[in-house]
């Protein structure tokens, strides 16, 4: 190890892929976010699932210098957990022995089943908080059985025993999640969403529907329902009658794609509803954005969602559900509860009506947005990791 640099361990659940000998991921985890946590010096080896692909058209190329991979065997937990449950053990054991400090991303399983490792090998630990464990499995799925709400209050009670003890943790909201998640360690906040702000005049002139059809949108995944993409579909459904003239557009992808779109065909919107894939992130998100009139985010449980700041940078007005940090983003007249497709398609259509209201809410968000700028949150996040550094560095010596 060269002198006074460090050795970081960062785990995540996330699916990264791999195309031949490069590494990629659909753009929420990057070279600039894999490099937060050390400095030019240190290395960082990830832990995580990994895909093989055979085309990476769309994805966020991986290559930063001092950034290894060492992936789990399985990309299901089923496997990942079981048959492969040895050999992954054996992987992390010696992971963990090579390096300086854990930094993990929570809520996430193999970041608790690595914890539980780490309390025999006692290895400095940093947590990024992005959610509430318990209600992201409490409404991945539509119906959850018994044993399911089980393991997701003792899962939550696993993330409270570990943030608690944490060296430190650095939450995504300001307040909602440090209430039932505190830690007696290092604390701060930052969302992980990182926005470039472009300084502009906004006037209601930029407020006119910009086509034939008002457009609403909504970016999450559909590896599960808690984004709320159902009661989307529901509250378009209520919307249109003979004018048929708002219209969803959803970028993201996933397993429940198919069953996303034999909803809108049962419910008659599939020619309203619109499947638009993914995008790189920046200036491709950004400009799919600005094609809009309104952004909904009517998501059962959030940290701080990284695609409503989004829109609120580029000055979209949005409605979303009360959950999470949201409540830090938005004005209370534009929230609703989670699940209600009727007071969501109530909100939608007070923005259709009001140019008036799309940009006073528009204006706001877009003012509110400024505090995500990334050169406000680097800052915050730069203290908050160097003083990270400085504790591993003190108990190493």
């Amino acid at each position: 190890m060269k002198k006074n640099s460090f050795k970081c361990l960062y785990v995540h659940d996330h699916k990264f892929k791999k195309y031949y000998d490069m590494y990629y991921s659909e753009g929420k985890i990057t070279d600039e976010v894999l490099s937060r946590y050390v400095c030019h010096k240190d290395s960082v080896t990830v832990i995580s699932r990994m895909e093989k692909i055979r085309c990476s058209k769309g994805l966020c190329k991986i290559d930063g210098k001092n950034i290894n991979f060492l992936p789990v065997r399985g990309v299901l937990f089923s496997k990942v957990f079981s048959i492969f449950l040895i050999e992954n053990t054996m992987t992390i054991f010696e992971s963990l022995s090579n390096c300086n400090f854990i930094v993990i991303r929570l809520p996430s399983f193999l970041g608790i089943y690595i914890l539980l490792i780490n309390v025999f090998v006692r290895k400095k630990y940093f947590i990024e908080f992005v959610g509430d464990p318990k209600e992201a499995l409490l409404t991945s799925k539509e119906n959850i059985s018994l044993p399911s709400k089980l393991f997701a209050y003792i899962f939550s009670d696993l993330n409270k025993f570990f943030i608690k003890r944490a060296d430190g943790v650095i939450y995504v909201t300001q307040f909602a999640l440090q209430q039932d998640y505190p830690t007696n360690g290092l604390a701060d906040y930052a969302s992980n969403v990182e926005v470039s702000i472009q300084e502009k005049i906004i006037s209601i002139e930029d407020y006119k529907i910009h086509g034939e059809r008002f457009k609403i949108g909504l970016i999450g995944s559909f590896n599960n329902h808690y984004k709320g993409i159902t009661q989307a579909i529901t509250a378009l459904s209520l919307l249109n009658g003979s004018d048929r003239n708002i219209e969803l557009h959803i970028l993201g992808s996933g397993l429940l794609e198919n069953h996303y779109k034999s909803l809108a065909k049962k419910l008659g919107v599939n020619d309203l509803v619109f499947f638009d894939g993914i995008l790189k992130g920046g200036d491709e998100v950004a400009s799919w954005l600005k094609s809009l009139d309104l952004y909904i985010q009517p998501s059962y449980t959030e940290g701080l969602p990284r695609a409503l700041i989004e829109a609120m940078s580029v000055g979209l007005p949005a409605v979303a559900s009360d959950v999470g940090g949201i409540p830090e983003l938005l004005s209370k007249n534009v929230l609703i509860r989670p699940y209600d497709s009727e007071a969501l398609s109530k909100k939608i259509k007070c923005f259709f009506d009001s140019q008036q209201l799309r940009f006073e809410q528009g204006k706001l968000n877009y003012q509110k947005a400024k505090e995500y700028d990334q050169n406000v949150l680097k800052k915050r996040r730069s203290e908050f990791w160097k003083a990270a550094r400085n504790i591993v560095k003190r108990s190493l010596v």
